[in-house]
């Protein structure tokens, strides 16, 4: 489960997960091994053996559309790769409903270089939840390697309400809702009541697909995809929360199952308190490695053991709470914001050294501390300001990540008062992390509200057979 980026950056983030370029090349480059590739594209699914037999017949204007391929605009990627062509891909908003609303999905495709022996097409997901797949195919930010790259045309999806397909929609300020976590009960309830009318707003301003933006409608537009393409199977590359989806496909389409890697694999019988409680362990524990870094190069500027460093961050997180530091635009720098850094910054090992120097200049009193970290990584990473499609996208993911995983929960609360108690928890974080890394507010604490209070019933958890072309990756 990724962290969602700071709203509103005004970096490109250094701290993109490493798996979405190292990690997925490599596994891709191990199952198109492991599979072969050699063969001829796969054979059409035996559905009348019953592999499928849960599926829907898919209506014919589904079904048989054909996608017009043009050259990939601006508003999907500043600099497209040569060859990268986008279109659009028609799906139903509810699939138990195919003859009502519609929502259009941007696509994006680099053929195959290898044309002779073109094996079919590699469609891929970043993950997220909230993250769109067609402009990192078409702008060449992720890559299939080898083999792979040669045979297979890559292509990348925004899923339902996210990005260029249909995203949902937000009031100005709306999705993002309060910086500071409740630190009380009536704090947590008062937050609640705020997090009702913005999710009310924010439906209103979205319409029909947000209440339908769960990952088993997410895997039925991937069988539209597949069929639209042409394609026998689904060959399929799934990171993070990408995975999650790769899953409700194998387990609703076991038959059009081509070859799939899924980097980075979430748990798919997680629920929102457990994901919770693991993002935190993530975090605690990479606070300490990092901590234990400094010790072990003798950098004392922090401390000079690793629990000493830990007790004077916690200390500083308490301080911070009382009397926040100012930045340079007068913005102010509270334990939330130390909370927040941390967690950018620990995550990202290539980064703890400039980490450690606003560290210890924001102990000295200096509020422009964490500014100028973010700016140096972006800046020493060659980044650039964010474009105003960049910038939409992030708004995007704050908006639609908490309507997936609340969608996607077999446990999301639904009444007021359980979804306040979810938040406050959610909020104040467990274990060590708490007192020195404490996760921001929710996006959005209302999730029965948010998801416009519909609930799926999602498929039993997806078990891989001996012999399917599936290479998985643990996180």
């Amino acid at each position: 489960m990724s962290i969602p980026r700071r709203s509103r950056s005004k970096f490109k983030p250094k701290f993109r997960p490493k798996s979405l370029t190292a990690g997925v090349l490599a596994a891709t480059t191990l199952v198109v091994t492991a599979c072969g590739v050699s063969g001829a594209a796969a054979s059409r699914p035996d559905d009348a053996k019953g592999k499928n037999a849960s599926a829907p017949v898919l209506p014919a204007r589904f079904a048989q559309q054909k996608v017009q391929w043009t050259a990939c605009g601006a508003d999907v990627t500043p600099e497209a790769v040569p060859g990268a062509e986008c279109g659009w891909v028609k799906v139903p908003v509810d699939y138990a409903a195919p003859d009502g609303e519609t929502v259009k999905l941007r696509v994006s495709r680099v053929a195959a270089k290898d044309q002779g022996h073109r094996l079919g097409s590699l469609l891929f997901n970043p993950g997220g939840p909230g993250a769109g797949g067609a402009a990192d195919v078409a702008s060449g930010n992720w890559q299939a390697g080898g083999q792979a790259r040669a045979r297979y045309d890559l292509v990348g999806f925004d899923p339902r309400g996210i990005a260029g397909s249909g995203q949902i929609k937000c009031p100005d300020g709306v999705a993002q809702g309060p910086e500071d976590p409740p630190r009380t009960e009536a704090e947590a309830e008062e937050a609640f009541s705020d997090a009702t009318r913005r999710a009310q707003a924010c439906k209103k301003a979205s319409g029909a697909v947000l209440a339908h933006m769960d990952s088993v409608s997410v895997a039925r537009d991937l069988d539209v995809l597949r069929t639209v393409l042409g394609d026998a199977k689904l060959n399929y590359t799934g990171v993070s929360y990408g995975t999650f989806i790769g899953q409700q496909y194998m387990k609703l389409f076991p038959g059009r199952v081509g070859r799939m890697v899924l980097d980075g694999v979430v748990n798919p019988d997680a629920d929102l308190q457990q994901v919770t409680r693991l993002d935190v362990k993530t975090s605690d524990d990479a606070l300490r490695r990092y901590a234990q870094d400094l010790v072990a190069r003798g950098d004392d500027r922090l401390g000079a053991t690793t629990e000493e460093i830990l007790r004077r961050l916690t200390e500083f997180a308490k301080k911070l709470e009382q009397e926040p530091l100012r930045g340079a635009d007068g913005e102010e720098i509270n334990d939330a914001t130390l909370s927040m850094y941390l967690e950018m910054g620990v995550t990202a090992e290539e980064s703890w050294k400039e980490l450690t120097t606003a560290l210890v200049a924001a102990l000295g009193g200096d509020g422009t501390a964490f500014e100028r970290f973010e700016a140096g990584t972006a800046d020493e990473s060659g980044a650039e300001s964010l474009t105003p499609q960049e910038e939409q996208a992030e708004e995007n993911e704050s908006s639609s990540m908490p309507a997936v995983l609340c969608l996607d929960s077999p446990s999301a609360p639904k009444s007021p008062k359980a979804t306040a108690r979810c938040s406050y928890a959610r909020a104040r974080g467990t274990g060590r992390t708490q007192r020195r890394m404490r996760p921001r507010a929710p996006t959005v604490p209302s999730t029965g509200i948010w998801s416009g209070g519909s609930s799926r019933t999602r498929p039993p958890t997806a078990r891989a057979d001996r012999g399917r072309p599936a290479h998985v990756r643990g996180g």
